[in-house]
């Protein structure tokens, strides 16, 4: 992967003064499963905030710091933010060129305690799944025009429904004059549904058999190493059936 320089971008909303309390540092590791250090993986660290019932309301503790941010690993794998306030931090991860799954969305969320003045060494170790594909062909262009981003269409969202319910949504990747790609990190070797909702538009699947559009459930599984593809057509406008 290519060298990503270190990003830091961190909001607190109560800061730390120079008389204030001792500030903390983390110094991370991240590897792959195997035991290889990743490099250019964004990392995502939120402190956890105390909560406290106010007026029947819970709302944060008075003087509470909000530390929400992101840094990068360099080459050896390694990444260190500095001048965090102690508490306990959630810490996310994410390669955007290889197929490994976030602990936040996947697994339990890494958590960290950070003493006031001392150093915090997480290492974040990363499953490697494989990325789940969608090609949705719309040659009429009966879906509005969207950038590419995440969940950027409200008019047709496709992901990943999981165990007692839970779902992911899938990345608009790629949009182009007949239709648009999708994509997400997903594990393989574990049942999943591919879950597709849309109020807007009809469709169908590779076979052209109709899909239910108010949020069809289909099962599938996939295997590790191999990309997981499905093709759906946009086959009118939802209102026609009506």
């Amino acid at each position: 992967m290519k060298t990503t320089s270190t990003i830091l971008v961190g909001i607190l909303t109560a800061g730390l003064s120079a008389f204030g309390q001792v500030s903390a540092r983390m110094e991370g590791l991240v590897s792959s499963d195997d035991g290889q250090a990743l490099e250019g993986v964004v990392l995502r660290y939120r402190r956890v905030p105390r909560i406290a019932s106010i007026s029947g309301r819970f709302e944060l503790v008075p003087g509470e710091d909000v530390v929400d941010g992101a840094t990068a690993s360099d080459a050896r794998g390694t990444f260190t933010v500095s001048n965090l306030p102690a508490g306990d931090y959630v810490v996310c991860a994410e390669v955007p060129s290889a197929p490994y799954l976030d602990p936040c969305k996947w697994s339990a969320s890494p958590m960290l305690t950070l003493s006031a003045g001392a150093v915090g060494r997480p290492a974040v170790v990363l499953r490697r799944g494989v990325f789940l594909r969608v090609r949705v062909n719309d040659p009429e262009g009966l879906l509005p025009a969207v950038k590419p981003g995440p969940m950027k269409a409200g008019n047709l969202i496709i992901g990943v429904r999981f165990g007692n319910g839970a779902f992911h949504g899938a990345n608009i990747t790629y949009v182009d004059g007949s239709g648009r790609d999708y994509a997400m990190v997903i594990p393989a070797g574990e049942p999943l549904f591919l879950w597709v909702f849309s109020r807007h538009v009809k469709l169908t699947d590779s076979d052209r058999s109709p899909v239910d559009n108010s949020g069809a459930m289909i099962p599938f599984g996939a295997l590790a190493g191999q990309d997981q593809f499905f093709t759906l057509n946009v086959s009118g406008s939802a209102s026609e059936s009506k």
